[in-house]
């Protein structure tokens, strides 16, 4: 039996603010992330299809320019090549932009040649194209997948934030415990209070954050702001972090004081145990 069963009334008590951000914040933010993935597949994916299509049958055009060829480097690896080429055909000039993104560790400029397709001419890609085929569709996969698990991931997490807003805003039984502060960021208007829940499988801290007004602090259970006040809903894994005054459980002022003072009479006693936070 835990140290803190006996802080809180033995009844429901519904949580009126949870400091946790409604989900419509996270579902807007991964639809913008899906919408991202989706676009940068649109834009690579065509390139890539007709590059692919040219490898089966490529013929290099010995007479074609190439004008505003370039290519830029960002982050160091990521390398984006552009240029526009412009060849002949039985009298008739074909002219097409080109676009490259493919991941290189070198440096330095590299040397192009025009290819087309044998059976389509207008088919037409630089040689760079077709020596990072496999390069760009992997670069291009990696992209893709990397943003719309973002998406996918602030959408689970909106999802799981409203529920545990809905769990914590009910009547329910509440278990009060101590959970360990990892930070602590100030934002216009207020400040948001990072703290640990439990662990993953992996033995990783599990990390979520609380909103506080400007003028809020959470309850804290140490003076060196390490441990602060949480309460666990039923049914709820996510526990909503308390404030100083201990406002956001909808209770009369009386029966806040009366917490208040079980609080300061547990940790001033001389065998008072410190807080310790969850490992699971």
């Amino acid at each position: 039996m835990s140290v803190y069963d006996t802080i809180l009334p033995d009844r429901p008590i519904r949580i009126s603010k949870t400091g946790i951000w409604p989900g419509i914040f996270h579902y807007l933010f991964g639809l913008m992330f899906l919408a991202l993935a989706g676009f940068i597949g649109f834009w690579q994916a065509p390139g890539i299809v007709n590059d692919w299509l040219i490898s089966q049958d490529p013929v290099t055009v010995e007479d074609a320019l190439i004008t505003d060829g370039e290519c830029m480097t960002r982050q160091a690896v990521f390398v984006d090549c552009s240029g526009h080429v412009a060849y002949e055909i039985k009298g008739k000039t074909i002219e097409r932009d080109i676009e490259l993104m493919f991941l290189d560790f070198g440096s330095g400029d590299y040397l192009v040649d025009v290819v087309r397709s044998s059976s389509r001419p207008e088919r037409v890609t630089l040689s760079l194209g077709l020596d990072m085929l496999w390069n760009r569709i992997l670069t291009g996969l990696a992209f893709v997948a990397g943003i719309a698990a973002i998406g996918v991931g602030l959408l689970v997490s909106g999802a799981r934030a409203d529920r545990n807003r809905k769990l914590a805003s009910r009547p329910s039984k509440l278990t009060a415990l101590p959970v360990p502060v990892t930070a602590v960021n100030k934002v216009v208007g207020g400040k948001y209070i990072q703290f640990q829940y439990g662990q993953n499988s992996k033995n990783r801290p599990l990390l979520t954050m609380s909103r506080f007004k400007k003028s809020q602090e959470p309850f804290w259970l140490e003076a060196d702001g390490t441990y602060a006040l949480a309460d666990l809903p039923e049914q709820a894994k996510l526990p909503i972090l308390l404030d100083a005054d201990l406002e956001r459980l909808d209770l009369p002022a009386i029966e806040r004081a009366a917490i208040k003072a079980k609080l300061e009479a547990l940790f001033a006693a001389p065998d008072a145990v410190a807080p310790s936070g969850p490992t699971a």
